[in-house]
């Protein structure tokens, strides 16, 4: 197989995995709404999780949306660099569903304290 045939074939392969980043994402950031529900009602308890303050749930929200968008947008240009240098394109669509993933379990991390 040529150099050229792999490095395009790396190309392909990374544009599909970014596409899938883009579907994950999407239904990440909407499931991210319903995160309130993680944690006990916020009653009136002296107790009450970090959740029911508006304020923070706003900002880890909306933290989260924005990092997902960042990563978004950072994953193609990642990749269109690589492509380039003739490097595996790929290694970095994989690269942005693992942080993808990584920022997901610190929103989930954050909005159960």
């Amino acid at each position: 197989m040529s150099e050229t045939v792999r490095t395009r074939s790396s190309t392909a392969l990374a544009w599909v995995i970014y596409v899938l980043q883009v579907l994950g994402s999407a239904v990440l950031a909407l499931f991210a709404i319903t995160s309130v529900f993680m944690t006990d009602s916020c009653g009136s308890v002296a107790d009450e999780p970090a959740v029911c303050d508006t304020g923070y749930f706003g900002s880890v929200l909306f933290g989260y949306w924005i990092a997902l968008g960042v990563l978004l947008v950072l994953v193609p240009i990642a990749i269109v660099r690589a492509s380039r240098r003739g490097r595996a394109a790929w290694l970095r669509a994989v690269a942005g569903i693992v942080v993808a993933g990584a920022l997901t379990v610190l929103f989930v991390v954050l909005m159960i304290r």
